[in-house]
């Protein structure tokens, strides 16, 4: 389990025992039924606003993004329900950040936020992690991830999306990460189901089929 009870964040238990859609920027989102991410509240992350799509939830903790992409991800963060920013570039003198801040929907983020006892790094090198350590605050009783992709080359769902490089450190990190989130989430007898395509995640990961959660 998640080590504390984080009941003073305002958001703590607000979606007990529902379902929720972590969204991935890989190349398989692009597949995804619209019907899955209409019918489930939704968390997406960076760039999401080249697909374009509007998650409820948004949630950025990359520092490359927030330094070099504010104006970008703006419209999205403004839309969505609860925005959480890594607090660390809140005071970053740099165009678009100070507005994407002001926001009032915004939440700061940052290692104290949500914590499991064996992370490496708060961000887990992925704001997929992220994601969840809030869904399990939230209360969610499922996590589906989508477009969680383990591809070596790292494509994402559209080649508009500004190009990154992950190491392959950072990628493995990144899979240890996911390990100890299904662990938390199993110990509290919650699920996380993988549709994304096959990778190294099937090994921790329970695997799903998207019809099963479209005509249930």
């Amino acid at each position: 389990m998640i080590a504390e009870p984080w009941v003073d964040r305002p958001w703590a238990d607000t979606h007990k025992g529902a379902t929720a859609v972590i969204m991935g920027n890989g190349l398989s989102l692009k597949d995804v039924p619209k019907e899955l991410l209409e019918k489930y509240t939704t968390f997406a992350a960076n760039h999401i606003y080249v697909m374009p799509f509007q998650p409820t939830y948004f949630v950025c903790v990359d520092s490359r993004v927030l330094e070099h992409y504010p104006r970008k991800i703006y419209g999205t963060a403004q839309r969505a329900k609860i925005t959480f920013l890594n607090d660390g570039h809140k005071d970053a003198a740099l165009d678009g950040v100070k507005e994407l801040y002001q926001l009032t929907n915004v939440y700061l983020c940052n290692k104290d936020t949500v914590k499991i006892p064996a992370e490496f790094w708060w961000t887990g090198g992925t704001a997929i992690y992220m994601a969840l350590k809030i869904a399990y605050v939230m209360g969610f009783g499922t996590a589906i991830l989508v477009g969680c992709d383990r591809d070596k080359e790292w494509k994402h769902f559209s080649n508009e999306y500004p190009g990154e490089y992950t190491s392959p450190e950072t990628m493995r990190r990144q899979v240890y990460h996911f390990e100890i989130a299904e662990e938390a989430y199993r110990k509290d007898k919650r699920r996380i189901v993988n549709l994304s395509p096959p990778s190294v995640l099937d090994k921790y990961i329970e695997r799903g089929r998207i019809e099963g959660f479209i005509d249930t």
